[in-house]
């Protein structure tokens, strides 16, 4: 809406109380045509700020630039007490050794530097010895400030990963659920960097989740995964260009290590597009792990055209296994998110049973009863309970097994609290023992 580039509207989403404050001062000035006052205080403010913003990160979040930077114009000052040269210090040093302005809002800044020189101090050779800004440069001023500096979060640092990795191993354990910690870092983080800090951030979130090994990075790995995840879905095509930008980066994953590669395949199946876009090195790895595992195999829904296409694939190859494969519970609970987020869940359950029907043992069919049908109970169809019915009547690997006896009243019990309960004879089942 159009009120939202209002200056007064912006400066209400000024960070700093106390920049804020000054801030007033400015549009007091602005509003009552002192615009030569205005680009003053304005520039003024923009020091103060570069400083409260820097004091900050020092004092919150120990970054290590932050301090340098002070000591460095603590240090100018002190050896040149009237020399205002350290705020140009300032300026490079906050552009040049973190991520808090863009390349833009430096040049915004120096020209409200200039602006800043002429409007208070004298020029002999001129009629004018003091020059007068006009009303709309004033304001693209003070527009510029607001955008590229004074609303922005401090934690623009390029040391974000070392704060943003503390405070996850801090709420760890208490935001165990994805959509609490997603509006955690939202609230915290996310809404407060820019694209070049976005940038940095992912990759240094990858580094962390897809190929370091060190303990504290192997403790919290999930929640790092988490996190990167989060920030992913936030720019999904820039992220997606980036990785195709820089594949031989993206494509540095530690493979062999099985927490890794097991996230990593997580990682490719929602968001296939990124597995084309990795190094052919990585494809031929990939290719022999799935041919020889089968839990690998199940959960690499990126190396199948669609979701539907994977399930066939899975019926396919379990079919022609000397042995019953069992998938894992990740590899179920995957295939199971996906199949909601596509709307085949009906296609998700028929695999299911499928591979319950294939029981080739008692331990197979214990496993598979309490993997595949007891969870999922309540959302099974009329026909696909009929199809459980009947694969235990058949099978005796699965009426034959001694948890029947207590597995079959379970299900029982999930059928007649379902809409179906008067629905079923189940004489016609004679191996069905409850």
């Amino acid at each position: 809406m159009y009120f939202q580039d209002s200056l007064e509207y912006k400066s209400e989403n000024i960070y700093h109380q106390k920049t804020r404050e000054y801030f007033n001062e400015v549009m007091s000035s602005y509003n009552n045509g002192n615009y030569r006052s205005a680009v003053v205080m304005l520039y003024s403010v923009v020091i103060c700020d570069l400083i409260y913003k820097l004091q900050e990160l020092s004092d919150r979040y120990s970054d290590h630039i932050a301090i340098s930077i002070l000591e460095k114009i603590k240090q100018e000052q002190e050896e040149n007490p009237t020399n205002p040269k350290w705020e140009k210090t300032l300026i490079d040093e906050v552009s040049t050794r973190t991520n808090l302005l863009e390349p833009q809002d430096k040049l915004n800044i120096n020209y409200l530097r200039d602006s800043r020189h002429l409007s208070a101090h004298p020029v002999l050779d001129r009629l004018d010895i003091l020059v007068k800004p006009n009303k709309e440069t004033v304001r693209a001023n003070m527009a510029n400030m607001l955008d590229g500096l004074l609303c922005k979060s401090p934690i623009l640092s390029n040391k974000i990963i070392n704060t943003l990795l503390a405070d996850l191993v801090s709420i760890e354990e208490q935001l165990v659920k994805q959509e609490d910690l997603e509006r955690y870092l939202n609230s915290k983080y996310l809404t407060k960097i820019n694209k070049p800090t976005e940038e940095k951030l992912f990759r240094d979130l990858w580094k962390f989740a897809f190929r370091l090994e060190d303990a504290q990075t192997n403790k919290h790995r999930i929640v790092i995964y988490n996190s990167l995840l989060i920030l992913f879905r936030k720019e999904l095509s820039f992220f997606v260009s980036l990785i195709q930008n820089d594949k031989n980066y993206y494509s540095q994953i530690t493979l062999e290590n099985p927490y890794i590669l097991d996230l990593m395949l997580n990682f490719w199946s929602r968001y296939p597009v990124t597995y084309l876009h990795m190094d052919e090195t990585v494809k031929v790895i990939i290719d022999n792990k799935v041919r020889e595992n089968f839990d690998l195999f199940a959960k690499s829904v990126f190396l199948s055209d669609s979701l539907i296409e994977h399930f066939s694939k899975i019926r396919t190859r379990s079919s022609s296994e000397d042995f019953t494969p069992r998938m894992r519970d990740t590899e179920t609970a995957l295939l199971f998110s996906l199949s909601r987020e596509q709307g085949i869940t009906k296609e998700f359950l028929d695999l299911l049973i499928f591979l319950f029907r294939k029981s080739s043992s008692y331990s197979d069919g214990d496993y598979n009863f309490r993997e595949f049908i007891i969870p999922y109970g309540k959302l099974f169809t009329k026909e696909q309970f009929i199809e459980i019915l009947t694969a235990i009547n058949e099978n005796n690997q699965l009426y034959g097994r001694w948890d029947s006896r207590k597995d079959n009243p379970r299900l029982k019990k999930i059928i007649d609290e379902s809409p179906y309960k008067d629905e079923f004879d189940y004489t016609q089942y004679s191996n069905f023992r409850f």
